[in-house]
């Protein structure tokens, strides 16, 4: 266990999550980001490290440089979550009920909002900034918090330049609402001259006038400011309390 990767790695088949994706989802973690992590595709920066040390009960500073010493199997490895297993044997449904055993709340409701096409939370260059054109690559669940909303869709992140608040390949969802300074938004630039979409950018919102928008980003660290004139549309990213319907 040389790399970080590799204490990862160690540190969630201690703390009794089998394979990457049971851990990813008992935590509530972007599968395709914690992977790339753990296989050491992307490097794990300190807030990261820190999020997944508290999650399997080790050091942030061991997960990054080994300091410090090892887990280990006695420290007691704790098994993800499973359904209750009726008394016939069969494995639950997370909403199903049994005699004596509370409903579980609901979380989502029906999958009926689209999942458009990429967004980037990075600087605007050619390197690194997608198009948001429009076709619908998923249906996904509406969360419990927004089942009376209209004009909401889904995006996913491309990048970590917004990490931690959003990581790369998480999901955000989107509506067309006027946002307040402090908001994360979603910014689409008018279309190009041949025609192509705009790129489009998810960043938290520092100012508004009738000039210029002024955003920020968190890694690397910076500000970037917007001509009002080239953008098609500001729409707001929905905050993680809303969605809960908190």
């Amino acid at each position: 266990m040389d790399t970080p990767a590799d204490r990862l790695r160690n540190a969630r088949e201690l703390r009794g999550f089998p394979t990457p994706t049971e851990a990813a989802q008992a935590f509530g973690w972007n599968e395709v980001t914690y992977r790339a992590h753990e296989n050491g595709g992307r490097g794990i920066k300190q807030p990261v490290a820190e999020k997944y040390a508290s999650a399997f009960r080790v050091k942030a500073g061991w997960i990054l440089f080994g300091d410090g010493e090892a887990p280990s199997s006695g420290d007691g490895p704790v098994a993800a979550p499973r359904p209750m297993a009726s008394p016939r044997g069969y494995l639950a449904e997370p909403n199903a009920v049994f005699e004596g055993q509370a409903a579980l709340p609901k979380t989502h409701g029906p999958s009926d909002i689209q999942e458009l096409g990429i967004t980037v939370g990075g600087f605007a260059s050619d390197d690194d900034a997608f198009e948001m054109n429009g076709q619908v690559i998923d249906m996904v669940k509406r969360p419990i918090g927004i089942l009376d909303r209209k004009d909401v869709f889904a995006l996913r992140v491309s990048n970590d330049s917004m990490a931690p608040k959003y990581e790369d390949g998480e999901r955000v969802y989107v509506e067309k609402r006027k946002p307040a300074i402090r908001d994360y938004v979603v910014i689409e630039l008018k279309p190009a001259e041949d025609g192509r979409p705009g790129k489009s950018f998810i960043k938290r919102l520092v100012s508004m006038n009738s000039g210029r928008v002024t955003v920020e980003q968190f890694n690397p660290a910076g500000r970037l400011e917007f001509d009002a004139n080239a953008i098609k549309q500001i729409l707001r990213v929905i905050p993680e309390r809303e969605l809960r319907g908190e």
